[in-house]
């Protein structure tokens, strides 16, 4: 009997080993990619495919991989190895184009040929745009909430005199020459109250997008100053792109970049990331925190620290 109980609980092991090999085989092959890069650095190119690109971008798969194969040269210049590798699918490190409001506010003011450097003196050109818009926006919203107010006192008038002559069922030509007047003004005041809606949303939407963008300029250049909580306008989160592992799958997503060169400098920084490197202090560095766009050559703490983890 205890013969017979021991292969039953073998049994019962083996079949929950195999049910959580196939139900999580994804994970734990990742999981075992993940060790054996931490365990043997750059002994093996570490294999990464494309993910989603949100239609929010104006970017082909085929743009996105030749960035990517350029900023592949950045680590494997100096390293004189293969590094990385582009597969079709099932790549180790899996690479998406999130689109959110920080590329949103960027789109929305680069279509208004507003600057948006990373820069203290853009920073400042934007923050005065921003308090002279938001005065703007303030007296269009006095002006229309007057407007509106006035329309809704004579839109009750019109209403209660529609109902006194349907009570009383009948209206002479005076009274119905005086209703029809009264519509066709209230038709008339609701196109311009529309008009005024529509330039005060747009200048509201470019508001918000310059409070998105000027809250990331005070989180990225570490700017003493309060971030802008107007509604609409999201508070500034720092990352334009991030190497991310969850559930031992491994992922680089891109957030925000203004144009292709800053793009590659932020694929070549997580990418780094994905070798194992960390952040450097040199703000010369492609590793250090804030990507700045400066090309792709290396200095020495870039270098010192690929040698850390590469050898």
């Amino acid at each position: 009997m205890r013969k017979a109980l021991s292969w039953f609980l073998l049994l019962a092991a083996l079949g929950a080993a195999w049910y959580q090999w196939h139900s999580h085989k994804a994970v734990y092959l990742a999981t075992a990619q993940i060790m054996r890069a931490r365990l043997f650095p750059c002994y093996a190119p570490i294999t990464y495919s494309l993910g989603a690109i949100d239609p929010g971008y104006a970017i082909t798969r085929a743009e996105l991989t030749d960035a990517l194969r350029e900023a592949e040269t950045a680590w494997e210049l100096p390293a004189r190895k293969n590094l990385f590798e582009l597969k079709d699918s099932s790549g180790a490190v899996i690479i998406l184009m999130v689109y959110d409001d920080r590329q949103a506010a960027l789109d929305k003011l680069k279509a208004l040929g507003i600057s948006t450097e990373e820069t203290l003196g853009t920073y400042k050109e934007l923050k005065a745009r921003y308090e002279a818009l938001a005065a703007q926006v303030d007296g269009q919203e006095a002006r229309l909430k007057g407007i509106l107010g006035r329309y809704k006192a004579r839109e009750a008038a019109y209403n209660a005199e529609v109902g006194r002559l349907n009570r009383r069922g009948s209206a002479d030509p005076a009274e119905a020459r005086s209703i029809n007047r009264a519509r066709q003004a209230l038709a008339t005041q609701f196109g311009g109250i529309r008009m005024i809606e529509t330039a005060l949303n747009r200048n509201v939407d470019t508001l918000n997008a310059l409070g998105t963008t000027l809250n990331q300029l005070i989180v990225q250049l570490d700017i003493k100053a309060d971030q802008y909580n107007r509604v609409g306008s999201a508070l500034g989160r720092y990352e334009e792109g991030l190497y991310r592992v969850s559930g031992g799958m491994q992922s680089i997503e891109i957030y925000k970049y203004t144009d292709r060169a800053q793009l590659v400098n932020l694929l070549a920084h997580e990418l780094g990331h994905a070798l194992g490197l960390d952040h450097v202090k040199d703000p010369q560095s492609l590793m250090f925190p804030l990507n700045t766009g400066r090309g792709l050559k290396l200095n020495n703490d870039d270098i010192a620290e690929l040698n850390r983890v590469c050898g």
